[in-house]
């Protein structure tokens, strides 16, 4: 597997974290759904490069305002 330039998996992690908040605003009946989606595969991409640390208590934090949110619609 080529290696991942750092800086660069950085910046995608921070796109999905982006995209995954703008799904929430959205609205929609799958917005939940597709924002669950998109933070996970932010997640997975942060720990598979080794980024995990650095990101994954911004992504927790919104994985578990989801299912806040979700619980009060």
């Amino acid at each position: 597997m080529p290696e991942i330039d750092p800086d660069v998996a950085a910046e995608r992690i921070r796109k999905l974290i982006i995209v995954g908040d703008n799904r929430l605003k959205q609205g929609g009946d799958d917005k939940y759904a597709k924002a669950r989606g998109t933070y996970e595969q932010a997640l997975r991409m942060a720990e598979d490069v080794g980024l995990g640390e650095r990101f994954r208590p911004f992504i927790e934090r919104r994985l578990q305002s989801i299912e806040q949110l979700h619980s009060e619609a």
